[in-house]
């Protein structure tokens, strides 16, 4: 029977506990006291259906071995839906359940295996399932871990994946290892293939679905590869091909460029038509690795390069893809470390006032000083610290430190701190935030805390509590780099943000310089309009000055007043800039 058949039946099994009180529980018809003893006593375990495929029997031995809690035998539901309140029996074993029960509607036996992971102990359970004339359904239900029949099953099963039932990893190397050891390692080559566009079929049509659609690929990769190649599946949705008696480089890439267009045509799950993709990476033996697993490594190195790429489908494995990793491990290894070795600090950049060019508050911007690279520019690293997971413990420091640094200057000089939207969804911004403060003295309303319009677009409650929960603490909300994002007037009113920043591409690009200058004077209408100030950044001479000046801006920042400067140099900016030095001459 197709797989995909008993998707319908097998979807959503595991209810809710609401949802329970909706099913009708009907009692099955008593049995003679007696009789009921002696098939609890039994060693065969025995399920007994009725023509609608609900439970009339459910002896005690088959509950046991299939999990199933002694208070649920007496209730008459489809045997699916009681079976699948089982604790021990997995999405596997259920699939498997299910296409052998959709199908049970012919008068041959069917028999299942399956592995039930009891806390005793891991059992083989074997369910025999055959018609009972024209009234329902009987299983019978054996413990068979110890049969030299499970013995074979259970070592085939250990070398297969349960979903799709292709190889599984640790198969595939090993037969690759056999394949590159016994001398046929000249016209080897590994594939490894992961989907594109995946993971919104398991969010929107569920894990169901979803296996569904790796159950046909696995299908489609098997028919058209030849009888010598070996295909498995490593990861959720990454497989790996070995290919045998390959010409060259160019035969495995022709190759990898047909399994993509195998792949790209539309799957039918349920009546939908799911449209994914594809990315490829390739190595061949032995130029690329005469191992398996430098093989498989240097096949994953190309398969990320195939991923960055922005069209990037395909690619073979290079010598300096390796040399990037390495160097991408020794970054990676230092940045780790660079939190706890001091090696992070911050600058500061003014932002100025239109109207007097007085200095209002500072921008703080983290830096990187290693000692073997230097300092290092946050473009540089900000996005692997997210990819580590770094980002919340880096942000907590930098939001620490420019609140101390902050509080020691005049009272009505503003300090603004950079958040990642992985930081403001973490669950514990708001804290971080307020220890911050705590631990500085800084008044709330002298933090800002700038966000980026992308953040807005992920519309869940976190966000949006996060925001609220800073706005009750006193603390400023900024929109940077306002104008290169989605973000919409709406969103602009619901958060009341008390800054807009243009971004500096508006100010500083020499091409389109009309179009630009509408679209800065169109902003700065829009926060004069919403009562709230914009700032300019990237403003680097007098004619940008001129510009968001005559466009309404009421604040600028950039290298025309000053570049970022280490705290130690801030008091002299105070000095040139403050409020207080204006009647001094502080242009």
């Amino acid at each position: 029977m197709d797989h995909d058949a008993a998707l319908p039946f097998v979807r959503a099994l595991r209810p809710a506990a609401s949802a329970s009180p909706a099913i009708r529980r009907k009692p099955a018809p008593e049995l003679d006291p007696l009789l009921r003893a002696a098939l609890d006593c039994a060693r065969t375990g025995l399920i007994v259906l009725d023509r609608d495929k609900r439970v009339r029997l459910l002896s005690r031995p088959a509950a046991d071995l299939l999990g199933v809690h002694p208070e649920q035998r007496s209730a008459a539901l489809p045997i699916m839906h009681l079976l699948a309140q089982s604790p021990w029996l997995d999405q596997a074993s259920l699939q498997t359940l299910a296409t052998a029960f959709n199908g049970a509607e012919s008068h041959e036996p069917r028999e299942v295996l399956l592995s039930v992971p009891r806390p005793d102990g891991a059992r083989v359970v074997s369910l025999d399932l055959r018609r009972a004339d024209n009234e329902g359904w009987v299983a019978s239900v054996h413990d068979v871990t110890q049969s030299r029949e499970t013995q074979d099953w259970l070592l085939e099963h250990a070398a297969t994946d349960p979903v799709t039932g292709l190889w599984n990893r640790q198969h595939f190397m090993l037969m690759l290892r056999d394949r590159l050891e016994g001398g046929e390692a000249a016209g080897t080559a590994v594939l490894l293939l992961d989907l594109r566009r995946f993971q919104p079929v398991n969010d929107t049509l569920g894990t169901a679905a979803g296996d569904a659609v790796l159950r046909l690929v696995g299908t489609r990769l098997g028919t058209y590869l030849r009888d010598g190649d070996l295909v498995a599946r490593f990861a959720s949705d990454e497989f790996a091909i070995m290919v045998t008696d390959i010409a060259d480089r160019g035969a495995v890439a022709r190759l990898s460029d047909r399994l993509v267009a195998l792949i790209s045509r539309p799957f039918q799950i349920e009546g939908q038509t799911i449209s994914i993709g594809a990315h490829v990476g390739a190595a061949c033996a032995p130029a690329d690795g005469e191992l398996p697993e430098v093989l498989v490594a240097n096949a994953g190195l190309a398969l990320a390069a195939a991923r960055a790429e922005a069209r990037g489908q395909i690619r073979l494995f290079e010598p300096k893809m390796d040399a990037r990793a390495r160097e991408r491990r020794a970054f990676e290894s230092d940045l780790r470390q660079a939190l706890a070795r001091g090696e992070f600090e911050l600058h500061y950049q003014p932002q100025i006032a239109v109207r007097n060019h007085c200095v209002s508050g500072f921008e703080a911007l983290l830096r990187w000083r290693s000692p073997e690279r230097g300092l290092v520019p946050p473009d540089t690293f900000i996005s692997t610290a997210e990819d580590l997971g770094l980002i919340n413990d880096i942000g907590a420091w930098v939001l620490r430190e420019a609140c101390c640094e902050a509080v020691n200057w005049p009272k009505d000089i503003n300090i603004a701190v950079n958040a990642s939207p992985l930081q403001v969804e973490s669950g514990d911004f708001t804290e971080i935030v307020a220890q911050a403060l705590r631990v500085s003295g800084l008044a709330g309303h002298r933090l800002e805390i700038e966000i980026t319009e992308n953040l807005l677009l992920r519309d869940n409650a976190s966000v949006t509590t996060t925001l609220l929960a800073l706005r009750a603490l006193g603390v400023h909300l900024v929109l940077d780099d306002f104008g290169t994002g989605y973000a919409s007037l709406s969103q602009l009113a619901r958060f009341h943000f008390d800054r807009i920043k243009i971004d500096r591409s508006f100010i500083s690009a020499p091409d389109a310089a009309a179009e630009h200058a509408a679209i800065v004077r169109a902003i700065a209408a829009l926060g004069i309009s919403l009562g709230v100030p914009t700032t300019a950044e990237g403003v680097e001479n007098e004619a940008q000055l001129a510009l968001v000046c005559e466009n309404g801006c009421t604040s600028v920042q950039g290298y025309y007043f000053s570049k970022p400067v280490p705290a130690a140099a801030v008091a002299a900016l105070l000095e040139r800039f403050h409020p207080d030095m204006a009647e001094a001459g502080c242009v």
